[in-house]
């Protein structure tokens, strides 16, 4: 997470000198977001709170966006629930998605956005029965489906968003709606 955060703040300079036209005008966007959420993993029943974090590399024309996103979320069981059952579960999920934006309405500084996304989704889940000392482990692929809308505050080279991410993936079977605050840099 560092090299990312290092390679986005490498790129600020080269913004600086860029020029605004047109054309499709490339960009580089951060952003993480917390939830909670309550699904089943290995037949257990995991409420925690899920942390997201996206990376994504596109290019803007107008009002649309496209994009190529990495995007990584991690959830753990609430520390309450494990210690009553004894047991600690954790689910890791990565995901590349193609995301495409349009913005509903707009201003020089101002947009309203909506979006949709699609891709893989890698998962690996884990829970560990501490009164047994067996820890189960399962891996996989599936399908990741994604819905964004949210405000951007626009200046000549960054914007700020503040949105809601809608994920669905079909293994494990997860609904969440995730609250994020994320930063682009326009070149």
């Amino acid at each position: 997470m560092k090299k990312v955060f290092l390679c986005t703040l490498a790129f600020l300079p080269v913004c600086a000198f860029a020029e605004d036209n047109d054309n499709w005008r490339a960009y580089l966007r951060a952003d993480a977001g917390v939830t909670y959420v309550d699904i089943n993993v290995q037949d257990y029943d995991l409420g925690g709170f899920q942390g997201m974090f996206n990376f994504a590399a596109g290019g803007q024309k107008g009002r649309w966006r496209a994009e190529l996103a990495f995007q990584e979320r991690a959830t753990v069981s609430e520390l309450f629930s494990s210690l009553l059952t004894q047991t600690m579960a954790s689910l890791e999920q990565r995901a590349l998605l193609v995301n495409g934006f349009y913005d509903v309405l707009a201003s020089k500084h101002f947009a309203w956005y909506v979006g949709g996304g699609a891709g893989v989704n890698n998962y690996e889940s884990i829970v560990s029965y501490q009164n047994t000392g067996v820890e189960n482990t399962e891996k996989g692929f599936s399908a990741i489906l994604g819905a964004y809308t949210g405000l951007s505050i626009n200046f000549e080279h960054v914007g700020f968003d503040l949105g809601v991410d809608y994920f669905y993936t079909f293994k494990p079977n997860m609904n969440s709606f995730v609250p994020k605050i994320g930063l682009r840099v326009k070149f």
